[in-house]
């Protein structure tokens, strides 16, 4: 009868027990902003389509180099890196917070031997005891569900952080990746005019000779080459930027990928016809808007567990021990329980819920402002896309007409027609068309991949 009585007891601690480790979570928090129905950057413009976050959208850029940078920066990127382990710190957290919903066992031991005096009748005596205890706070208020609760959403937070993380990574990856080829072509395109203004000096030092030019001409030629020597050497400055940063960025040392981004490349053209999500999709994928949800989920289950401090702590304990003393020995134990409620504290628990409560409100204040931002962010990215687009279009009219300028000016400067100066000024237009037509081409790539990273793509492998 003692063992099913001991038994029972044993399977409703169990079952107990069990019931109090099953922690519900904060569901999730509705922000009360309103996501629109569609882009406003995208009412008016042809070939925009919706879809679903693309998480490869890299992919789109058909670049096997872009492709096998990616990998390693997933792989070795030490920021990425210190991100996971903020995650593993706050699942430890959790662990933490969680064992409190269980009993604590813990044994004790320790042997002596001596004179006590008085206590061992001033003779020389052996003590040691061995004792087994346990404690365990039933939390029948949920104070330490709550405090579990709060902990499991935090791992949700630090898990969208370390996806924010990675969604800033391959954004800024391509960003640079698109830098450098974009000097690297810049740095071609001044070299190619630097060879064409060095023939009109040559051509010119040759009328100098024959009387048809003059020193004027001769030093105003000079002068154009002297100027575009110039140009290369900050743009080389810049190419070993990109190149040092993507490095970083795989978590190498610099010139650890030179054989691979020193080689010229050149970029595929682009396809004009971007997918994008809803708005209501986006915010749902943001990293940086989950996170901010979650931490405000985070601080509801605080203010939980600043709530429940002021509702009784009820506490069973348990002892059983060995104890030997020359020549006597026992075997002690105990079984209670204890209470504890508060009653006067000046003010200091209360103190705490106000805490908490201001937590949350600016918990929730900050979320509704990453979902503003969030919204801001893809607009603001998506109009310069599209814009961007548009201004391509026009220098890419713009480089033709002046090539063909160039043409024509040094033709007819070789029969007599125009001046050296109308050489010169259709030369430098040529180069200064085909560099903004150039930072165009950059500027459609790296707002691009801005798009996509303001959706929330690259977060889920």
């Amino acid at each position: 009868m003692s063992n099913r009585k001991h038994l029972a007891s044993l399977l409703a601690l169990l079952t107990t027990t069990m019931l109090a480790a099953c922690v519900d979570v904060p569901g999730p928090q509705e922000s009360q902003i309103a996501a629109p129905d569609f882009w406003n950057s995208t009412k008016s413009v042809q070939g925009v389509q919706a879809t679903e976050i693309d998480q490869s959208w890299w992919a789109h850029f058909d670049d096997p180099v872009l492709n096998g940078l990616v990998s390693e920066a997933l792989e070795n990127n030490k920021n990425l890196q210190i991100a996971q382990q903020r995650v593993a710190a706050a699942r430890a957290d959790r662990e933490f917070a969680r064992s409190a919903l269980f009993p604590q066992l813990n044994a004790t031991a320790d042997a002596s031997r001596g004179n006590q005096g008085y206590y061992s009748g001033n003779k020389t005596v052996g003590l040691a005891d061995a004792n087994l205890s346990a404690s365990w706070e039933l939390d029948l208020f949920g104070r330490n569900q709550a405090a579990t609760a709060q902990a499991a959403a935090l791992i949700a937070a630090a898990e969208a952080d370390r996806d924010a993380v990675r969604v800033g990574l391959l954004a800024e990856l391509a960003r640079n990746y698109f830098d450098l080829r974009h000097d690297q072509r810049q740095i071609a395109l001044t070299r190619q005019n630097l060879a064409t203004q060095q023939d009109t000096l040559r051509v010119t030092r040759v009328q100098l000779q024959g009387a048809i030019a003059s020193e004027f001409d001769v030093q105003r030629a000079a002068a154009q080459v002297s100027t575009t020597e110039a140009l290369i050497p900050s743009l080389q400055s810049a190419e070993d930027a990109a190149r040092n940063r993507i490095t970083s960025l795989l978590g190498l040392k610099p010139g650890s990928k030179d054989a691979v981004l020193g080689q010229d490349a050149v970029l595929k053209p682009l396809d004009q016809h971007i997918l994008i999500a809803a708005p209501a999709v986006v915010i749902a994928a943001r990293p940086d808007v989950r996170a901010a949800e979650r931490r405000f989920a985070a601080s509801i289950s605080a203010k939980d567990v600043a709530t429940r401090a002021l509702l009784p702590d009820i506490s069973l304990t348990a002892l059983f021990g060995q104890q030997t003393a020359t020549p006597f020995s026992s075997t002690p134990f105990s079984v209670g329980g204890s209470l504890v409620l508060p009653i006067l504290n000046f003010g200091r628990l209360e103190s705490r819920i106000d805490a908490a409560d201001a937590q949350q409100k600016q918990a929730f204040l900050t979320y509704q402002q990453i979902v503003l931002e969030a919204l801001e962010n893809m607009e603001n990215v998506l109009s310069a896309y599209l814009h961007e687009a548009q201004r391509n279009a026009a220098l890419t009219s713009a480089e033709a007409q002046n090539r063909k300028a160039v043409d024509l000016a040094r033709r007819q400067y070789s029969a007599g027609y125009v001046s050296l100066l109308d050489v010169l000024v259709a030369e430098r237009s040529l180069l200064d068309a085909q560099s903004a037509k150039t930072g165009s081409d950059l500027a459609m790539r790296v707002d691009l991949a801005n798009v996509y990273a303001a959706a929330g793509g690259g977060w889920r492998e």
